[in-house]
């Protein structure tokens, strides 16, 4: 089975359907199915091998979509590029990736002119939508003239499972992103994931508002299954959210924390109908209990919880809306709003464990480490990061935690982003969502910074919330008063907004340099 097979299955069962509306349009599954087979057929007359390389370069829009598919149907293996990285970056990613193929929407036209020249394996630039790039050099058309000749009949291509169906790149939070390569199976097995875990009563209505480029496609891919609709949002626009959940009957919402706070915060999100609301989905980076509580009492029981990774797969972990709203309502139970859930079905195995190769019992922190059928067989041309990465036999993510007695996982920090002070660790992530709980607080990062007596000190940067004037003095003693002297921050800086990448996640390289110019390396 391959990714397009589930989603043919869609087709089958809502052929007359919605597939996508929003931006660029609408689309029914009967004609999604026809223009994906037309791109799939252009595709392969071209030449185009199983696991060619292909990327969408796009804001979210039907076309986009359409494209991802018909790549995928042909046979192809998936490098996922972002709008919002740059051109540079994703100049890099491509021409490491070898690219062969590069689907391109209309609006990045001048910066597609800018990357082309850097990518000799660029062999089509095909625009969705506009009359594209013309000429040799540019080696550009558009979409019409690309599938000009080709059938939308329906035909079956069977595709081998274990040939390279995705090239991703990572988060790249603490420098240049390193390129993985899963089989098809990391995008059969994340919707099927997601299909395990969902339970709708009436055909779901996704609103995508993060990048389908990462996972957010996932998402998508995982409705599309079902025969339900993608509404595709071309940019952030938090009141455009919330009408869209109203107009369109949205049951599934995922965003990153950061956008959820801000939702919370929006002064019209009050008094809205939220009852075709199923799940609003928090990952790709820790949320804050108290945002949990709020988001329950503005949206309903629908808050969810779940991590991923782009080397081994998403949902890795999934908390439902019913086991967050026990936690949230249970005093006995509240510490797991801190979790991200338990171990999805499509996952063989998440555990803890120490330096030495040893899994650690119920409750000892240690690095999780995940086995899976999701899992990426190594980073492209980085033989030594993918054999760190598979030390012991099992997939290693770089992040420490434990398991409970009950078998929910809690992600205490990034190994990396570990502080050590006065030769005790302290996990930024603890202090960071005690600070959350500070009514003037809406997003803050804790980092280490030098200091002569401790090697490091604990600083944390904050973005206050709209109109608030909090000083340092008082956010220090309120996470004195939880954690201790030791963990509290030494010192506080305030932001007006804390540097993310593309996906949402905070990017603490970027907030550390100048508190470690000049040095070696940024860790003392």
């Amino acid at each position: 089975m391959h990714i397009i097979d589930l989603f043919d299955r869609g087709a089958r069962i809502n052929p007359h359907g919605l597939m996508l509306s929003g931006a660029g349009g609408e689309v029914s599954y009967s004609d999604g199915q026809t223009q994906t087979m037309r791109i799939a057929r252009a595709l392969r007359a071209r030449g185009f091998a199983t696991s060619t390389p292909f990327g969408v370069f796009s804001p979210n829009n039907a076309q986009a979509m359409i494209a991802l598919l018909g790549g995928l149907r042909a046979g192809g293996a998936w490098c996922n590029i972002n709008l919002r990285n740059g051109v540079e970056a994703n100049i890099d990613v491509l021409s490491r990736g070898g690219c062969k193929v590069l689907f391109y929407d209309a609006s990045t036209v001048e910066m597609v002119q800018q990357m082309l020249p850097k990518l000799p394996s660029i062999e089509f630039a095909v625009c969705l939508n506009g009359p594209g790039l013309d000429g040799p050099e540019s080696k550009g058309t558009s979409l019409d003239k690309f599938m000009t000749g080709q059938d939308g009949a329906y035909e079956h291509w069977p595709h081998d499972a274990n040939a390279i169906g995705f090239q991703g790149s990572t988060g790249g939070t603490t420098g240049l992103p390193k390129i993985t390569r899963s089989t098809n199976g990391f995008l059969l097995y994340n919707t099927l994931g997601w299909m395990t875990e969902w339970k709708f009563d009436r055909q779901p209505v996704n609103l995508a508002v993060a990048p389908i480029t990462h996972a957010a496609g996932m998402i998508a891919l995982a409705h599309f299954a079902v025969g339900g609709t993608v509404v595709m949002m071309d940019k952030v626009d938090l009141g455009a959210v919330l009408d869209h959940i109203e107009r369109d009957h949205v049951t599934t919402l995922f965003l990153p924390p950061t956008i959820i706070y801000m939702l919370l915060s929006h002064p019209s999100a009050k008094g809205r109908d939220y009852s075709s609301l199923r799940y609003v989905i928090s990952a790709a980076a820790p949320i804050a209990p108290q945002k949990i509580v709020e988001g329950i009492e503005l949206f309903g029981p629908v808050m969810a919880q779940s991590f991923g990774q782009t080397e081994s797969g998403f949902p890795l972990t999934w908390m439902s809306p019913d086991e967050t709203v026990a936690a949230a309502r249970d005093p006995a139970k509240q510490h797991r709003l801190l979790s991200c859930g338990r171990p999805v079905m499509t996952v063989e195995a998440v555990e803890f464990m120490d330096d030495s190769g040893k899994l650690l019992e119920v409750g000892e922190k240690g690095e999780m480490v995940v086995r899976g059928p999701a899992v990426m067989l190594g980073y492209l041309n980085d033989e030594k990061a993918s054999a760190e990465a598979r030390r012991f036999g099992w997939h290693h993510s770089g992040d420490v935690g434990y398991r409970d007695a009950d078998g929910y996982i809690y992600i205490v920090d990034r190994i990396r982003d570990m502080v050590v002070s006065g030769g005790f660790n302290i996990f930024p992530f603890e202090i960071e969502q005690v600070l959350m709980k500070h009514p003037s607080v809406m997003d803050c990062a804790v980092i280490g910074v030098p200091d002569e007596k401790w090697g490091e000190a604990v600083k944390a940067v904050v973005q206050l919330q709209q109109g608030a004037n909090t000083g340092a003095e008082e956010l220090i003693a309120f996470a004195k008063a939880e954690l201790g002297g030791m963990k509290a921050p030494k010192s506080i800086d305030f932001i007006d907004s804390l540097p993310r990448s593309a996906v949402g996640k905070v990017l603490k390289r970027e907030i550390r340099k100048k508190y470690w110019e000049g040095r070696d390396r940024a860790v003392s």
